[in-house]
């Protein structure tokens, strides 16, 4: 509906035809002359005007980040530090009724009158219509120049709580002449509410456990890692204060500084080769593990960090976003404790080689110093004990000849224990790997004890399938370590055993080799002491056992030396299954 305009004085220009539409009317005679009246802007649809840049800071500069981050909320939000208003987002524009900050008429009576609320006691606060009881919400707010206070306000009309916001009334013209009672304003084209204002106040009401930005800010500033957020360039837009606290630096320090600057050396290249992977998918997997690099301090030090980069609303396939807005973010993790540990085992494992090293050198030399005497005490022994030079008339010095040959075999082969084990312990071992036929192998290690088994009584049995293939092993080790656990089965079973040697090919393609005896066996807590070196298990039922206790240890290692693996189970009077399983890969095909 349209309001007619009075004819217009004839000493006048005809007004336009936009203007007989307008619900302003013309001045009288009497009036003095005035500007010609402005064609009206079309009515805008209900909504968050558009602010003039920078309009609605009425104190210290607000970083554009700062500025976007409170227009987007649909939460009226007032931004002060100590008693000077620093920014009023559109959302409090629109509930006052200004369009700029600097036009509230006391800016700090409203500060002021914030500053002092409580969150369950509205306050009323001057707008361009009158005053308006709110709600006031006050928090903590990181600012460049120290912390501000951000103050949410929500109207406690049941009109304003309700509706969606609506755009501020238009301030007249000063020289134009109000519409007249009875003229028919013009009205609005229905507009649905930008979805933003939908979930106003009102929402925010029903939903009151929703964190709000200030809160995720609190929670991020509460992590020990540091956290901030990059442009496409990669200059800093903000910083955490766990990041403020690793680096000693304050987040005004670093604002608009390129991120590579709080890094030192080659690192400086590596950041700068992150953030241009990120936007190439292909190669940004390289660095999804994060790197590790010098951070500098506040102090002049540095420190070893560990950062990640992440693209921040980017499709997988590169970088999005507006130039300005925050495009990366960055965690860093001080990693220094870390560092320490590191250095403290690594020195730990270095003096555990020197020590190692020390004792394998003084077993070798120790040990050329045994063998040349003992190979002395052998020789004569056997000499005497075989009556090659003439008889010895005194039997007990015969007897005394054996035992001296006896000791020095086990000395001997007690030398030669420890040797292979301390050269297996230090990767010093020499193995010569060659397609080892275990069937074969166990028929001569079986000829060898056949007699001793007989003497004791006890049964030795084989049992393996026919064309069983080879396997990879070193064919000296293997040998010892078949003697070494027949030996052992044969020794810890009395008399009416039974000893069974078995092999076979599993589902899976490896090759398992089992010797297991029905002897006097072991309980589960005596397992662990047989396998450590010199680790002796004093049977009550065969007390006269001989051993060094060097014979199990042994044979796991050298079973480990050729790539398989040792398994040793065992019961009281129940025998023991040792087995030794070669994998896939070791063995060759039939």
């Amino acid at each position: 509906v349209t309001a007619e305009a009075p004819p217009a004085p004839p000493a006048e220009p005809a007004a336009p035809e936009s203007a007989r539409s307008s619900n302003v009317a013309a001045p009288s005679d009497a009036a003095p002359a005035a500007p010609p009246a402005r064609t009206p802007e079309p009515p805008a649809q209900a909504g968050p005007p558009q602010r003039k840049a920078d309009g609605q800071t009425a104190g210290a500069h607000v970083p554009e980040i700062i500025r976007r981050s409170l227009d987007v909320s649909p939460v009226a939000t007032v931004l002060f530090q100590d008693q000077t208003l620093l920014y009023a987002n559109t959302a409090a524009m629109t509930l006052l009724g200004v369009e700029d900050a600097r036009d509230l008429p006391e800016p700090s009576r409203l500060v002021e009158r914030l500053a002092g609320s409580s969150p369950r006691e509205p306050v009323s606060v001057d707008g361009e219509d009158g005053a308006i009881d709110v709600l006031v919400r006050l928090t903590s707010f990181p600012f460049t120049t120290g912390p501000a206070t951000k103050a949410e306000l929500v109207p406690q009309r049941g009109e304003e709580a309700s509706r969606p916001l609506q755009a501020p009334r238009a301030r007249p013209h000063k020289g134009a002449v109000q519409p007249q009672p009875d003229a028919a304003p013009l009205q609005a084209p229905a507009a649905p509410p930008p979805a933003a204002a939908s979930v106003g106040a009102s929402e925010r009401l029903r939903d009151p456990s929703a964190p709000t930005a200030d809160e995720l800010i609190s929670i991020l500033d509460t992590a020990t890692d540091g956290i901030a957020t990059l442009d496409e360039a990669g200059t800093i837009l903000s910083l955490s204060a766990g990041a403020e606290a690793i680096f000693g630096l304050r987040q005004a320090e670093v604002l608009g500084q390129p991120m590579s600057t709080l890094v030192e050396g080659d690192g400086q290249r590596l950041v700068r080769d992150y953030l241009a992977a990120l936007g190439e998918s292909g190669i940004a997997a390289v660095f999804n593990d994060g790197l590790e690099v010098q951070a500098r301090t506040a102090q002049g030090g540095s420190i070893p960090i560990f950062l990640t980069i992440g693209a921040i609303g980017a499709d997988r396939g590169g970088r999005k976003g507006a130039p300005g807005r925050a495009a990366y973010c960055v965690v860093f993790r001080d990693i220094t404790q870390w560092k320490q540990t590191e250095a403290e085992l690594r020195a730990a494992k270095e003096e555990a080689e020197r020590a190692s090293a020390q004792k394998s050198d003084f077993l070798a030399r120790i040990s050329h110093e045994l063998r040349t005497p003992l190979n002395a005490i052998l020789g004569f022994s056997e000499v005497m004990r075989t009556e090659r030079f003439g008889e010895i008339a005194n039997q007990k010095y015969l007897g005394y000849a054996n035992d001296i040959h006896t000791s020095g075999e086990h000395l001997l082969s007690l030398i030669n224990d420890l040797l292979d084990l301390s050269r297996i312990e230090t990767g010093k071992l020499e193995l010569n790997y060659t397609a080892v036929n275990l069937s074969d192998l166990t028929d001569h290690c079986l000829r060898l004890f056949e007699e001793d088994a007989r003497a004791r009584r006890i049964v030795v049995r084989k049992n393996f399938p026919p064309n069983l293939p080879a396997v990879v092993a070193d064919l000296r080790s293997m040998k010892q370590v078949l003697l070494n656990l027949v030996s052992n089965a044969i020794k810890f079973t009395p008399p009416g055993g039974q000893v069974i040697l078995s092999g076979q090919l599993t589902a899976g393609g490896e090759f398992t080799l089992k010797v297991k005896d029905t002897g006097i066996g072991m309980a589960e807590e005596e397992l662990a002491v047989a396998l450590q070196p010199f680790g002796r298990i004093h049977a009550e039922e065969r007390p006269d056992i001989p051993g060094t206790g060097l014979g199990l240890p042994l044979t796991k290692a050298l079973v480990e030396a050729n790539r398989g693996r040792f398994a040793l189970t065992s019961s009281r009077g129940k025998g023991t299954l040792a087995e030794i399983t070669f994998p896939v890969n070791r063995v060759l095909g039939g």
